[in-house]
């Protein structure tokens, strides 16, 4: 069961890399559009912003769970040099500390969401874009870190590597 949840954990930060991935690119690919219409054609892309915006959310919450996975995200290694028992206790802590986080902002963008889904709310641009999209990648995100967390908590608290290590990745 816990291997089970381990490998759809897996599987599912390598959909979301893909994903933040894919929306970086067309973020580059947006505001290089837009350098260029500036420059050749004395005009703004009206979507270039907004849409950019959007992409950059949407790279940042859905590279949270997959950043996680593979030890890339900012720590502060002072307590982790203890000794392997109080490291595993800081490490299992912080995580823990960490999943409370990430199930309040879960909630939060869910919250925010269902709102604006329910009511139809649009961004008040050229674009007005439905606000339940973009928010959708949010909720999204969210939930992919939620699950990352749940996943290093289990590897912490069965004595296993918390991190993806470089080789599994590339195999």
């Amino acid at each position: 069961m816990v291997r089970a949840f381990l490998t759809f954990t897996d599987w599912t930060a390598r959909i979301a890399q893909t994903f933040a991935m894919i929306l970086l690119y067309c973020f580059c690919a947006m505001m290089l559009a837009e350098i260029v219409s500036r420059g050749f054609l004395s005009r703004s892309l009206a979507f270039s912003w907004e849409y950019s915006a959007f992409a950059m959310c949407g790279v940042f919450l859905l590279g949270l769970g997959p950043s996680l996975q593979h030890g890339t995200q900012v720590r502060v290694t002072l307590l982790l040099s203890r000794g392997p028992k109080v490291t595993r206790a800081v490490d299992i802590a912080a995580t823990l500390c960490g999943l409370i986080l990430a199930c309040l902002m879960f909630e939060a963008f869910w919250s925010v969401f269902q709102a604006s889904l329910s009511r139809g709310l649009r961004q008040s641009s050229y674009m007005n874009t439905p606000l339940a999209i973009p928010q959708a990648v949010a909720v999204i995100g969210a939930g992919e870190f939620v699950l990352a967390l749940m996943s290093r908590l289990l590897r912490l608290v069965f004595g296993m590597e918390p991190e993806i290590s470089k080789e599994a990745q590339d195999g």
